[in-house]
């Protein structure tokens, strides 16, 4: 193992503690909605719409960049090819996600107008 490694590795970690972070204050509604729906929403848009759904959803993408990013830091630590396995799975499931929520989402409400 070297020290370039190493320092990888401790990069990642730190980038995984701070998407953790920034999920937890996705999950809790707090902040700035980091969504494509809010950010590109209008003034009047954004006082009469709900975020609420938005925050959760990049909440939980966040958590899973967070876990990629735990996998990528593992990988770099012990150079153990079954994690880069791993997170190409999470990267999919997150991409998965991501676009299946943002269906659900635009269905909810399309049904609630």
């Amino acid at each position: 193992m070297t020290t370039v490694t190493i320092v990888m590795a401790v990069i990642c970690f730190i980038a995984a503690v701070l998407l953790a972070v920034m999920a937890v204050r996705q999950l809790r509604c707090k902040g700035y909605c980091l969504n494509n729906a809010y950010i590109y929403a209008s003034k009047e848009e954004r006082d009469r719409t709900d975020y609420t759904p938005y925050y959760r959803q990049s909440g939980i993408v966040f958590l899973m960049i967070a876990a990629l990013t735990v996998l990528n830091g593992l990988y770099f630590l012990l150079e153990a090819g079954l994690l880069l396995g791993a997170a190409a799975a999470v990267m999919t499931v997150t991409l998965v996600y991501a676009v299946s929520s943002s269906v659900k989402i635009e269905k909810a409400k399309k049904d609630k107008s």
